[in-house]
This record gives structure tokens, C-alpha cells and sequence, in this order.
């Protein structure tokens, strides 16, 4: 359901940057109502979601030097620290749900994401890694939702991460604003 890979980049007027102009109110319900069953077990959903994107995405292995071993030739080895990866991964999907919780509030989300962008660009993250994420995310949330994960939640799902992934970007892309400020283009 809905792998299509987002393109972070804004549809709707850079005037009018709410998420109520891209997410309707019942796909925030189905957001939010799916997150309160998978929130109690975020360590099970993250590792599913990075050992994914490690198996479809091999390269991204390279942005994790503390969670994925390297040899001596300075190649990528299979070995993988999961709780180091565990832990990463709860910390990303506690960011997921900080996202999720602010849903009604574009200011404070625009302000959340800024923020993640602008740390990750200090790991050396670009925007189009980002976008990577999303496959893993949606197989992710299909195991772990199980027939809870309608069409209507995935596409709800989806069109979340999309927004994520722009302010995100915006974050990225001007790692010296201050998010406070910029969550203004959120009123």
C-alpha cells in the first residue's frame, strides 16, 4: 500500500502551509488512532522499519557508523549493533509521535520538523534520504498495525510523512534558521 516515494516538496500555496489544507480531519483521527495501538511498542516497529530500509537500501548504512560495522577495508559489514539500532530507532519513531501528537497544531509541528531537519543535516542526512525512509516506514506500519492498516490509514499515513518530509527539507535546507520563527509560515 502506497510506496510511491514522496516528493517533499509543498502542493498547496507557500501562503497556506497548514496541514488542515492537506489532511483532512478524519485522516488525522486515522493517524492518530493508529498510533495510539503501536505507540507501547515503538522498539518493535523501529527495528522493523530500519532493518528494512537496511535490506531495500543497503547504502544507507553508511549515514549509521556507530549502528553498522565496518572492516578493516573500510567496507560495509553485515553486522549490525541492533540495540544501538533499537534504541535509534525508538528515539526516530518518538520523534514520529511527537509529530503525530501535534497533528492539530501546524505551528508546533512545522517547528518539530524544522528542528529534526536541521539535526540531521548535522549527521550529513540529505533531504532525498529522507524520502527513503517512507517504504520501510509503510512496511513498518503494515506488520505492526496488521488489519488495522486499512487503504484509508495508509493513504492518511502517507500523506503525514509527505508534510514530515517538506518541513523537514525546509529544516535541512536553512540549518541556521530558528524553527520558532520559521513555524510562522504554519498561522
Amino acid at each position: 500500500m502506497g510506496n510511491k516515494m514522496p516528493n517533499c516538496a509543498i502542493p498547496y500555496s507557500s501562503r497556506d502551509k497548514h496541514l488542515h489544507m492537506v489532511l483532512s480531519t478524519e485522516q488525522v483521527k486515522l493517524v492518530q488512532g493508529s498510533w495510539e495501538l503501536l505507540k507501547d511498542d515503538l522498539g518493535r516497529l523501529g527495528l522493523i522499519v530500519f532493518l528494512r530500509l537496511f535490506e531495500m537500501e543497503p547504502q544507507m548504512k553508511t549515514v549509521f557508523p556507530k549502528i553498522v560495522q565496518m572492516n578493516h577495508d573500510n567496507k560495509l559489514e553485515t553486522n549490525i549493533v541492533k540495540d544501538m539500532l533499537q534504541r535509534h530507532a525508538v528515539t526516530v519513531m518518538e520523534g514520529l509521535g511527537a509529530a503525530v501528537e501535534s497533528l492539530d497544531d501546524s505551528r508546533i509541528l512545522n517547528s518539530v520538523l524544522i528542528s529534526i531537519g536541521q539535526t540531521h543535516v548535522q549527521r550529513q542526512v540529505k533531504p532525498q534520504m529522507v524520502k527513503k525512509l517512507w517504504p520501510s516506514l509503510n512496511y513498518g506500519l503494515q506488520e505492526v498495525l496488521e488489519e488495522n492498516y486499512t487503504k484509508n490509514v495508509a493513504e492518511a499515513w502517507k500523506t503525514v510523512y509527505d508534510y514530515i518530509c517538506v518541513y523537514m527539507k525546509m529544516g535541512m535546507e536553512n540549518p541556521d534558521i530558528d524553527p520558532d520563527i520559521t513555524s510562522e509560515i504554519g498561522r
